[in-house]
């Protein structure tokens, strides 16, 4: 009896569960360094006005909602460097690095100007003036290392892709604790240190603009740091030839982008959504729109370990795709799937537990901590049915079956979420808690879906190389 025939979902055994927490845990650091800058940025600014807390949370949604519809294009080079890795195609390897880093060279671009010109849309979403001031702000000098933000997802997929996952967990950690010490410098100010008949280093408060200038420049530096490791190691040289730039291809293009650009969209459909759930919430005032974000906050951080696995599955997945062994493929998909859910009803047991105190951690506004204890419960169910989604999500993008999880993606977050959280918000006089309510079980539906597709095996027949 084979692992299938006894249940996909048999809990009470693992296999292959060392090789892959071994291999995502270091992505969950990779990770957690990427979601942790804004993390970092969220409580040093909710002691600083309640004002900066919504709108660094806002300009944050918002400026990831633009950079999703690029995000997973850059990050598609995971899916082709972990086939071509799996196939042993070393060249394959080297040129579609460069392929996704050409592409994130002019999408960075894009989102720099877009960020520069958000003024002329920000007052559509109908915050309080003050609000859109502050957001824009925020946006228009977060933007500013759009290119390095998309360099640096398309250089991790080259890395992670060939299972060194390492490197990029120690450059975004270096990254991470210089942006906690330019958050203490730039947000709340310093007076400087006096040397001689000088003062060095001497800064004025600027709140959300020093938040959102001290994440760009741990993101630059991050990307420089693997920059720097991708083309200097002498084996990277000799194996990938990464040191050499690469004729731009634009059939490869095209590849990159046919399996890229579902994924992006994909990317961009729910971050944009959740955008637009924010800004209805921004309606009721910086109190709501303080709460909302401090939830989100603590489900980024908390998605961290379920973001490792998800990439670990589309790494293993992308492997075992490259070198025709569909079978291993969903059998580690399985495996992946079991993680998830140990990881998530443990998760829930915590969130249940501690609902009382976890606000605290961000905020000591009353007004703020009226709603912690509801939304966190909800909170709580929320992060299990986003947690299966995205490891469905992360197995068929390894596969390189993108298109599906797009399609199910629109159809339930524009016509199911978006119109629900409208309603019950704007017609039906919901507040937050509500509104936070329907989109779990919209994201429940999405769960399932994709472990439908997951189960029906029509991805272990995707191909993605093309001669």
């Amino acid at each position: 009896m084979n692992e299938r025939t006894r249940g996909p979902l048999n809990l009470l055994s693992i296999h292959h569960g060392r090789e892959i927490v071994s291999l995502a845990t270091p992505i969950v650091m990779t990770t957690l360094s990427m979601t942790l800058m804004w993390t970092v940025d969220t409580i040093f600014l909710g002691h600083f006005s309640s004002l900066a807390l919504g709108a660094a949370g806002l300009g944050g949604m918002l400026t990831w909602a633009a950079y999703s519809l690029f995000n997973n294009l850059s990050r598609i080079s995971n899916t082709f460097v972990a086939q071509a890795h799996g196939k042993g195609d070393d060249e394959a390897v080297g040129h579609y690095t460069w392929q996704t880093v050409y592409l994130s060279l002019v999408t960075g671009a894009l989102l720099t100007v877009a960020g520069y010109y958000s003024y002329e849309f920000l007052p559509l979403i109908k915050n309080p003036p003050e609000v859109v001031d502050a957001t824009y702000v925020y946006i228009r000098w977060r933007t500013l290392s759009a290119v390095f933000t998309q360099v640096l997802f398309a250089l991790t997929g080259y890395f992670q892709g060939r299972r060194d996952v390492r490197t990029p967990m120690w450059a975004g950690i270096f990254a991470n604790v210089l942006n906690a010490l330019l958050d203490v410098w730039l947000i709340f100010g310093w007076s400087g240190l006096a040397v001689g008949g000088a003062t060095l280093l001497s800064a004025p408060a600027m709140g959300v603009k020093g938040a959102a200038i001290a994440t760009s420049i741990g993101t630059t530096v991050n990307a420089l740091i693997l920059i720097v490791a991708a083309v200097l190691p002498r084996e990277n040289r000799r194996r990938y030839r990464i040191h050499k730039p690469r004729r731009l291809d634009p059939r490869a293009i095209l590849q990159v982008v046919r399996v890229g650009q579902p994924s992006a969209l994909e990317g961009f459909v729910d971050m944009s959504s959740f955008a637009v759930f924010t800004s209805l919430i921004g309606r009721a005032g910086a109190v709501s729109l303080a709460a909302s974000q401090i939830t989100i906050q603590l489900l980024s951080f908390s998605f961290m370990p379920m973001w490792g696995l998800t990439t670990a599955g589309s790494v293993l997945t992308g492997n075992e795709m490259g070198a025709r062994r569909p079978q291993r493929a969903a059998s580690y998909g399985r495996q992946v799937y079991k993680l998830g859910i140990y990881y998530c009803l443990t998760l829930l047991a915590i969130y249940l537990v501690a609902r009382g105190n976890m606000f605290r951690i961000f905020t000591d506004d009353p007004a703020v901590m009226a709603f912690g204890g509801s939304l966190v419960v909800i909170a709580a169910g929320f992060q299990f049915a986003d947690g299966l989604r995205m490891v469905g999500s992360g197995i068929l993008t390894g596969a390189g079956d993108t298109r599906p999880v797009m399609l199910v993606t629109m159809i339930i977050m524009w016509g199911l979420f978006l119109p629900m959280t409208w309603y019950l918000i704007g017609q039906r006089g919901g507040n937050v808690t509500t509104a936070w309510l329907g989109g779990s079980v919209c994201y429940l539906l999405q769960a399932v879906a994709l472990w439908g597709r997951f189960q029906s095996g029509r991805w272990q027949k995707v191909r993605i190389f093309h001669r």
